[in-house]
This record gives structure tokens, C-alpha cells and sequence, in this order.
């Protein structure tokens, strides 16, 4: 089974306009089971791996370089955003991805997609971005088009596809980095949607 949703030209998720009783904010301690059900389903691995790997990363947003949102859907915990910066190790080859902060990573419950989370969970994650820094960088395989549609969407062009980051490797496919120029371009999130 593939990681990736299946791409409908049409039928990106920006399209669908998110429900009124969506709530996008920052991630609780008591969210962490809820995420790391959603994580161990999408890539078949234990619970327990991902529970600890989200304890680490809620500690590592307390530092401010790292952030982890949730898509709360009527009570529900419906998908998560991750964004982080990057600074490259010295040893790094030429290729390496440039310093920055990206996002890394937006996963929906798949009951949930299709329903706009991905793209409110990213325009939010863009703004907390745009409080730092006037860039924003998002790599994807080659073969995830939904997620690229989406960010395109948001502004994100592609940079390159000779490049190196790591903590990341693409199998069954190329990575491709994109930038995203996070100044006006990115329209501010609707009325309706909760920013907590």
C-alpha cells in the first residue's frame, strides 16, 4: 500500500473548503497518542516508536525552531503539521539542503481527507514560518503529487532535484526541493478557521 494519497487532477485538497468546526493549533501532551495512532497507520510501524518520537519533538518546540500542529476536527484529532529549521552539519556535501526552516511533514487521518486540513495545517505552519524567516522550504518524492499540488498551490516552486539532506532518503523515486517565497503570496487563513 502506498504511503501517498491518490492524486485526482481536479480534486486538489485546496479546493475543498475546510469545516467551520476545524481548529488548527498547537499540539498537547494529550494529543500525542491520537498523532502517533495516525503516523503508525499511514507508515506500518509500532505505536510505541512514534508516541516517543513525538514526546521528543513537543520537547524540541519548546526551543522555538520547531513547531507541531494538530488539525482538531469537532473533538477529533484529524491530522498533524510538523515544521522545523535545518542547518546543514560541516561536513555536508555541496548539494546539501540550504539552511532554513522547512516544513516537514502534514499527514491527514485518511477518514478525514479531501476536506481541506492539509491545506489549512500548511497555510498555518507558512505563517508561523513568515514570524522568522522570509523562506520557507518543503522537499517531497517526486511520486507524492498530492502533497506537491498542495504546496504549489501555496506558493512553493521547485528549486531543485540535486540535493542532498541528512536525515532523508527517497526510495521509489527522486526528491524534489521546493522554496517558497513566505512573504504576501500566502493568503491569510479564513475567518472560520481557529488559529489557537
Amino acid at each position: 500500500m502506498s504511503k501517498f494519497a491518490e492524486f485526482s487532477p481536479g480534486d486538489s485538497e485546496s479546493c475543498h473548503s475546510a469545516p467551520d468546526s476545524l481548529i488548527i493549533r498547537a499540539a498537547l501532551p494529550a494529543d500525542l497518542p491520537a498523532l502517533a495512532k495516525i503516523a503508525a497507520e499511514r507508515d506500518g510501524e509500532p505505536f510505541e516508536k512514534w508516541q516517543t518520537a513525538f514526546e521528543h519533538l513537543l520537547t524540541e518546540c519548546a526551543g522555538g525552531e520547531s513547531l507541531l500542529l494538530v488539525a482538531e476536527l469537532a473533538g477529533t484529532i484529524a491530522g498533524y503539521g510538523k515544521a522545523a529549521y535545518f542547518a546543514p552539519p560541516a561536513d555536508s556535501p555541496p548539494n546539501v539542503a540550504p539552511a532554513g526552516f522547512y516544513l516537514t511533514g502534514v499527514i491527514v487521518d485518511p477518514a478525514f481527507r479531501r476536506r481541506g486540513l492539509g491545506h489549512e495545517l500548511t497555510r498555518a505552519r507558512l505563517d508561523w514560518i513568515r514570524d522568522r524567516s522570509p523562506r520557507a522550504y518543503y522537499f517531497a518524492n517526486e511520486r507524492n503529487r498530492v502533497t506537491i499540488a498542495l504546496h504549489q498551490a501555496l506558493g512553493f516552486v521547485e528549486l531543485t532535484r540535486d540535493f542532498t539532506h541528512p536525515q532523508v532518503r527517497f526510495e521509489g523515486g527522486a526528491g524534489i526541493l521546493f522554496v517558497c517565497d513566505n512573504g504576501a503570496t500566502v493568503p491569510p487563513a479564513p475567518a472560520k478557521i481557529r488559529t489557537v
